[in-house]
């Protein structure tokens, strides 16, 4: 049946500030960059006339990508700006590293702002005991999360 993880997509709102966020600040490589102006790709999604410009970000180990798609039409419409994270639909990413004070301080300098210091999971956590996390925001309002397992 399934094979591999081949993306996940996130639509944005401005590529040029998804770009700087991704691959200067978080250090992703630009895998391929591209604009969609298709009829197919139209019908596939179901819109009409679209043109999307496409960013492709390589993961660290691993053969996924992040699909950053953002369309210059038909334009969509923002997450909401008090979307919690119990609100239906997928909520974040996350990215394993290492040491998490280090990556916490390095995102910090580059301006990245935290929605709370790094948190520390019981010893007695039935699956990741001991795990140290904390999420940050992306330009258009996703969570990302970084964490020490």
């Amino acid at each position: 049946m399934f094979t591999s993880l081949h993306h996940f997509n996130l639509i944005v709102s401005d590529m040029e500030k998804t770009k700087e966020f991704y691959n200067h600040r978080l250090g992703l490589e630009i895998a391929m960059e591209t604009v969609i102006e298709d009829p197919e790709f139209s019908r596939g999604v179901d819109l009409k006339d679209t043109k999307v410009l496409a960013t492709y970000f390589k993961l660290p180990n691993n053969p996924g990508l992040i699909e950053t798609f953002q369309y210059v039409h038909p334009e969509g419409r923002p997450v909401p700006k008090d979307a919690k994270a119990n609100d239906g639909g997928w909520k974040h990413i996350c990215f394993q590293v290492d040491e998490i004070e280090k990556t916490y301080k390095e995102l910090e300098e580059k301006g990245i702002e935290f929605l709370s210091v790094p948190a520390t999971l019981s010893q007695q956590h039935p699956h990741l005991p001991g795990a140290r996390f904390c999420y940050f925001l992306g330009p258009d309002q996703e969570v990302i999360e970084i964490l020490q397992a």
